[in-house]
């Protein structure tokens, strides 16, 4: 019996009950489709998801989507890089283990060479997913025409809007499923100095428009949606300097504490 070129596993010491000698060589025949498979979309999100879902559905601005983008590559970095370290680690206690010859030592070279083995298509399908992170960023910056030494200043700028196209990108779910405005949402108007019933208004009139057009021409596309809530983020761009005022800010956060750049190396 071969030994199995995915796990390391010799299968034939293993006490078997309810397989024959065929149906395990059928399996373990067929174990080198899997490890290519594995290699080729082993990781656990596709790259359509991550494009269409993750990003687009998170955030209403090209800065807010590069962040995210920022943040599951770290996150994605130091995945990486604890596997790395624990594989290193694991060929050193193999190079220890091989001065002792006994069968005990043996079989736990094995078992941390299969370990390793079985660890080598996530960490490249890891790989895959920061190179793509990265080009997502790219095309976001380069299709936006974002500078190369954007600030946290410029972020802070554009969050306002992003976060008013959010509350009414959620108005617009509550009012479609439910017919009426959530709790959560009252409160997020609240937060950007909207009145929760001008905001609960404009959705109800913007579902009534919508309504008319699907009814007239039997079809709609996406794009009013979007139309609507750049709208949104115009009518109401000022509305939050009502509620810095009821809490007693002068601005947002503190415009002397952001990051206006790299001023050294890192």
């Amino acid at each position: 019996m071969s030994e199995s070129s995915i796990i390391g596993l010799d299968v034939s010491k293993l006490d078997l009950v309810t397989l024959d000698k065929n149906q395990i060589k059928k399996i373990t025949d067929r174990l080198p489709i899997l490890e290519k498979d594995s290699y080729l979309v082993g990781h656990s999100t596709s790259q359509t998801s991550y494009s269409l879902q993750t990003l687009q559905m998170i955030s209403d601005s090209p800065l807010s989507r590069m962040k995210q983008c920022t943040s599951q590559i770290n996150k994605k970095y130091g995945s990486l890089r604890g596997a790395y370290f624990k594989i290193e680690y694991k060929k050193l206690e193999i190079k220890k283990l091989q001065f002792t010859n006994t069968n005990e030592s043996i079989l736990k070279i094995r078992e941390l060479e299969s370990e390793i083995k079985a660890t080598n298509p996530a960490m490249e399908n890891t790989l895959r997913e920061i190179g793509m992170f990265q080009d997502m960023y790219d095309a976001i910056k380069k299709n936006n025409n974002i500078s190369d030494d954007w600030t946290e200043e410029d972020f802070e700028k554009q969050e306002i809007s992003h976060m008013i196209k959010s509350s009414f990108r959620l108005g617009i779910q509550d009012l479609s499923s439910s017919g009426r405005v959530s709790h959560a949402v009252v409160e997020y108007w609240e937060q950007l100095g909207i009145h929760p019933q001008m905001g609960e208004k404009r959705v109800r009139e913007y579902l009534i428009k919508i309504q008319e057009i699907i009814n007239k021409t039997g079809e709609i596309t996406i794009q009013p949606m979007y139309d609507f809530l750049d709208e949104m983020g115009k009518e109401f761009s000022e509305s939050h300097k009502l509620a810095l005022k009821r809490t007693g800010l002068d601005e947002i956060g503190s415009e002397e504490f952001m990051a206006k750049g790299v001023t050294k190396p890192t």
